[in-house]
């Protein structure tokens, strides 16, 4: 097995969906999340661009690289969400650069400045924010029996990974050996984040990985609805699991995480087998376009932890320039068609349904 990146851009070729169709719920978790991946398709004067989230396949690698753009004073989408409730409203978010005529980012604007259109209904802007905030990273750290012969290499590649990171990102440093232990919550303490990750061992039992990253969402990232949430997993994998994980819960996790835009990236020390633990990061990482790593030398470790960190940075630069827009949304719409139109002269909008763009 190479030390190669399994995915950079999300999901999965074409041809493996009928390499993994076919597979029964004894050797794959029961439907994970096919659901929440992106075609693209590019805009013309008489077609404006939009990103289709698709429910029900997998989508082409080689598509996911263009990006949604349409050069005028308004854009338009089509999304696919699963309704998460029968409230009246659901928040939901586009992302959105703004241009002058002279190709320089328009910083300026408010949520004044844009309207929101959802299947022809003028929707409330409820928020326009420049991505500036600090990310809120959840470091999801494997401490189930098998890291015990790593832990020089876990400490070493977390303090690689702190070290790469800027220190204005907000990370929630928690384990998962046996059942969701919190380390640091949430800060920009870069002090106690290493003196934690000087105490960090073993803790021995299963990987209840599954549980502590759903609790972690719950408890950290969806409090925070003004930062980009991002998950960054080190895990091991032998292909061993405690229980059947709940695949319903996990879909309802993606779904929603994808809606919030939220970012993952992860590093797999698997052993001779693959099991539960792969196939979820797998397919978390690769809906939200991350890095994935699997590798089998605990001391690359610090390497990929290093690329994770500078992938993280270089997303969030990327961002600072450009609109999260969240709007009150009809939950009743499956496929709403989203039109963004700025009230402001002379001003370009590019579109995504997701970050970074």
């Amino acid at each position: 097995m190479s030390d190669e990146p399994d995915a950079t851009t999300p999901g999965w070729r074409i041809d493996d969906l009928a390499q993994r169709a076919d597979l029964t719920v004894d050797t794959v978790p029961k439907v994970l999340g096919q659901v929440n991946v992106f075609d693209a398709v590019p805009g013309h004067d008489d077609q404006p661009a939009r990103a289709v989230v698709s429910c029900l396949g997998r989508p082409n690698l080689e598509s996911l690289t263009q990006q949604f753009t349409a050069v005028a004073t308004s854009a338009l989408f089509t999304l696919i969400f699963v309704s998460l409730s029968a409230q009246r409203t659901v928040t939901r978010s586009v992302y959105v650069g703004a241009l002058d005529t002279g190709g320089a980012p328009v910083l300026n604007l408010t949520s004044a400045d844009f309207e929101v259109i959802e299947n022809g209904v003028k929707r409330e802007v409820v928020r326009a924010t420049l991505g500036t905030e600090p990310m809120r990273i959840v470091l999801l750290v494997d401490s189930s029996t098998p890291v015990g012969p790593m832990m020089n290499s876990f400490r070493t590649a977390l303090n690689a990974f702190i070290d790469e990171l800027p220190e204005t990102e907000e990370v929630a440093f928690v384990s998962s050996g046996g059942q969701i232990r919190v380390r640091t919550p949430p800060s920009t303490d870069r002090v106690k984040l290493r003196a934690e990750v000087a105490r960090f061992a073993s803790e021995g039992g299963a990987n209840a990985f599954l549980d502590t990253m759903l609790e972690a969402d719950k408890r950290f990232l969806k409090p925070a609805p003004g930062q980009w949430p991002a998950f960054v997993i080190v895990t091991t994998d032998n292909g061993e699991g405690r229980r059947e994980p709940n695949i319903d819960d996990y879909n309802n996790f993606m779904n929603d995480f994808l809606a919030r835009g939220g970012a993952a990236h992860a590093v797999i020390v698997q052993g001779k087998q693959s099991g539960p633990v792969t196939d979820i990061v797998a397919n978390l990482v690769d809906n939200v376009g991350g890095i994935r790593y699997t590798i089998v030398a605990d001391s690359n470790l610090p390497v990929r932890l290093r690329e994770i960190a500078n992938r993280l940075a270089d997303d969030h630069q990327s961002m600072m320039r450009r609109y999260e827009l969240s709007y009150a949304g009809d939950p009743k719409q499956v496929l709403p068609v989203v039109k963004v139109n700025v009230s402001r002269d002379g001003v370009q909008l590019q579109m995504s349904a997701r970050r970074p763009f």
